[in-house]
C-alpha cells in the first residue's frame, strides 16, 4: 500500500476498539459477548449488525454486510480505504501522515477546485478585494470566519482563473466539466467579481461555489456551480463535513436554507448546523440525516415559503423515521438576521424551546379557528383526527386523544371510533442482496479459504493436504493469505482484510467474508471440506488428461495418459 505499510495499518487497528469507534456511528448493546445494533448499510428495523471486540470484525446477518473498523468506516463515511484509516487514526490519537494522496478519477477536477479556492482567497485578501472585505465586515463576517469558510473573491478579469489553471496543466475539459470556465470566443472564468463561498462535500472537498454579488445591484444576487462530476446537489449539505462530529457529539444537528445563515450560527459557536442547497431534500440527504442519528432541528425563514416548506420537508423525515424538531424564529427572516439583532444566546433559547414537528403542525391547524366556537372546534378536532389516522406512534395517538378529551370534553370513545385501526403489518424483511450463484466447489474453495483466514491451523491442514486448487481466481486469494502467514506469521480476518484491501482481490475476499458470515469453525467440517476438494482436484485433472488424450495420435502417450486416468480413478473409490 503506497505511503503507509501494513504494519502501520495493523498499529492503527489494534489501537482501534472496534466496538468504540463504532459506537461513535450508531448505537450498540452488549448481548453475551458481541455487541449489537442497527445496522446503517440496508433499511434495518431490528438490529442485525453483530460487532465482534474479539475478532475486530463486523457482520450484518441481513444484508451481510461485513468486514474490519477500517472497512466500517469507509463504507459508512463513504471515502476510500486509505482515508478511513486516516479517520480511525485521529479517532485513537495516532500521528498519521496526512500527506498521503489518494487516488480519485476526479483527482484533476479536485485539484482545480482547490487552486481555484486559494486564487480566490489570495484575490480578497489584495487591495483588489478591498470592497469586498468591507461588505462582509458589514455583514458582521471577522476574518477568522472568512479564513474558517475560505470565502474569497473572483476577479473582475475575464480568465484570470483560467489562464492560471492552464498553467497548471490542467486540461480544458476538466475547466469546464467543474464549471470554472465557460467556452465562448475564448476560455473564460464562470465567476467574475463576486464573493465566493465554496461549497465542500463529505469529505471535505471543494466541489463548487456559490458566489455573491457586493457592488452592485445588477444580475442575480447569486450564481451557483451547476450540476458536475464531483458536484452532486442532491448529495450535499453545506457545512456538513464540519457539522457532523459535532451534531453526533450533542445529538442534534439545525438544518437553515442559506449558507451565510449556517455560517452565521456556526460562527457563533453552535457548530451543528448545515443549510440545504435550496429547500428540498433527497433520499440521499434524509440518508446521511438517518446515519447521524441525532435530533434534526428544522429552522427555515420565518415567511410563508419557509413554513411550506418546514412541512413538505418535515414529512419526508417523519416518514423516514427521523427525531425532528421545528424552530420557527419570531419577527426576524432567518437565522442571520436573528443573531445579529439579539444575540447567540437567545438563539440557542430558541434552540432548547424548539418543538416537536407534529406540534407544529398542530399550530398550524389551529391558525384563525376561533375555538370558542363549535363548528372550528369541530373542524379542529376532525383534523387532528386525520393527522393521527396518518401515524402510527400510538403513544402520541393516546396521547393526543387524552388531551383533545381534556380540553374540549369530548368523549374519548367517540374520538377513539374515529381513528382507524392499523392494519395488521407483516414484518418488512429487507431483501438479502443478490448472492453471486456458485458452483458447490466453489461454496467449498470460498468455505475453505473463509477457515484459513481465521486460524493458522487451517493453513497449516491445507499446505500438508491440498497445496493448491485448480482455480486460479480463489487461488491466487490462497496465495495472498500464504504471503500474509509467511510474512507476518500470524493470520486474522481484521488485518487480512487491510492487507487485502488496496490489492485486486479485495472485493472476491469480502464476497467470500459475506458468504460466510455464519459459518462455525468446526475442525471435523474442514478436513470434510479438504477431502471433498481433493475429490474435485482429481476430476479437474482427469478431465484434463481426456483432453490431452484427444490430442495425441503417438501411441504411447495414449497408454501413459490412460494409466494415469486409471490411477486417479482408483483414488476417488
Amino acid at each position: 500500500m503506497a505511503g503507509i505499510s501494513n504494519e502501520e495499518i495493523s498499529k492503527i487497528r489494534n489501537a482501534a476498539s472496534i466496538v468504540d469507534v463504532i459506537s461513535s456511528y450508531i448505537n450498540l448493546e452488549k448481548k453475551g459477548k458481541n455487541y449489537f445494533g442497527v445496522c446503517p448499510f440496508h433499511d434495518d428495523h431490528n438490529p442485525s449488525l453483530s460487532v465482534s471486540e474479539e475478532k475486530g470484525i463486523f457482520t450484518c446477518f441481513v444484508c451481510h454486510k461485513t468486514g474490519n473498523v477500517f472497512t466500517f468506516v469507509q463504507d459508512y463515511e463513504n471515502v476510500s480505504f486509505i482515508e478511513a484509516v486516516k479517520i480511525v487514526a485521529n479517532k485513537v490519537g495516532i500521528k498519521f501522515d496526512a500527506g498521503i494522496q489518494t487516488e480519485s478519477k476526479y483527482q484533476a477536477h479536485y485539484d482545480a477546485m482547490e487552486l481555484a479556492v486559494k486564487l480566490y482567497q489570495n484575490n480578497l485578501k489584495s487591495k483588489d478585494g478591498k470592497k469586498a472585505r468591507e461588505y462582509l465586515e458589514k455583514r458582521g463576517l471577522t476574518e477568522e470566519v472568512i479564513n474558517e469558510f475560505e470565502i474569497g473573491l473572483a476577479p473582475n478579469a475575464p480568465d484570470t482563473l483560467t489562464k492560471l489553471l492552464k498553467a497548471k496543466k490542467i486540461p480544458d475539459n476538466i475547466l469546464i466539466e467543474t464549471g470554472l470556465s465557460a467556452e465562448g470566443n475564448i476560455l473564460y472564468d464562470k465567476f467574475r467579481n463576486r464573493i465566493t463561498f465554496p461549497i465542500h462535500d463529505r469529505q471535505g472537498r471543494a466541489v463548487g461555489f456559490s458566489a455573491r454579488i457586493y457592488d452592485t445591484t445588477e444580475g442575480s444576487k447569486y450564481i451557483n456551480t451547476q450540476e458536475t462530476k464531483i458536484f452532486k446537489k442532491g448529495e450535499i449539505l453545506f457545512n456538513f463535513h464540519r457539522a457532523k462530529s459535532e451534531a453526533k457529539k450533542v445529538g442534534k444537528i439545525i438544518i437553515v436554507e442559506g449558507q451565510m445563515d449556517a455560517i452565521r450560527v456556526y460562527s457563533s459557536g453552535i457548530k451543528y448546523v448545515v443549510a440545504t442547497m435550496g429547500t428540498a431534500l433527497t433520499k440521499e440527504h434524509i440518508e446521511m440525516l438517518k446515519r447521524l442519528n441525532v435530533t434534526v432541528i428544522l429552522c427555515f425563514d420565518n415567511d410563508s415559503a419557509g413554513e411550506t416548506a418546514t412541512l413538505s420537508v418535515g414529512e419526508e423525515l417523519t416518514n423516514a423515521g427521523v427525531d425532528l424538531k421545528v424552530l420557527r424564529l419570531s419577527m426576524e427572516k432567518d437565522p442571520d438576521e436573528y443573531i445579529l439583532k439579539y444575540g447567540v444566546e437567545k438563539y440557542q433559547d430558541a434552540i432548547n424551546n424548539s418543538i416537536n414537528y407534529f406540534d407544529f403542525k398542530l399550530n398550524i391547524l389551529k391558525r384563525n379557528k376561533d375555538l370558542t366556537k363549535n363548528s372550528d372546534i369541530s373542524e379542529y378536532v376532525k383534523s387532528i383526527i386525520k393527522e393521527l389516522n396518518n401515524s402510527n406512534d400510538e403513544i402520541l395517538i393516546d396521547l393526543e386523544i387524552n388531551k383533545l378529551v381534556k380540553d374540549y370534553g369530548l368523549d374519548k370513545n367517540v374520538l377513539l371510533n374515529q381513528i382507524k385501526k392499523p392494519e395488521k403489518v407483516n414484518i418488512i424483511r429487507v431483501e438479502e442482496k443478490p448472492k453471486v450463484k456458485l458452483s458447490k466447489y466453489h461454496k467449498l474453495v470460498e468455505a475453505l479459504i473463509f477457515y484459513m483466514i481465521n486460524d493458522i491451523k487451517y493453513i497449516k491442514l491445507f499446505e500438508q493436504e491440498l497445496g493448491s486448487i485448480p482455480d486460479d481466481k480463489y487461488q491466487s486469494v490462497i496465495e495472498d493469505i500464504l504471503a500474509f502467514y509467511i510474512k507476518y506469521n500470524y493470520i486474522n480476518i481484521a488485518d487480512f482484510v487491510s492487507y487485502e484491501a488496496t490489492l485486486d482481490n479485495y472485493e472476491l475476499v469480502m464476497q467470500i467474508l459475506e458468504n460466510n458470515s455464519s459459518v462455525e469453525l468446526i475442525d471435523n467440517d474442514f478436513v470434510g471440506i479438504i477431502e471433498k476438494i481433493k475429490v474435485w482436484k482429481n476430476e479437474n485433472k482427469i478431465n484434463q488428461l481426456k483432453d490431452e488424450l484427444k490430442e495425441t495420435s503417438d501411441i504411447n502417450k495414449k497408454l501413459e495418459i490412460m494409466d494415469n486416468i486409471a490411477k486417479l480413478k482408483k483414488r476417488d473409490v
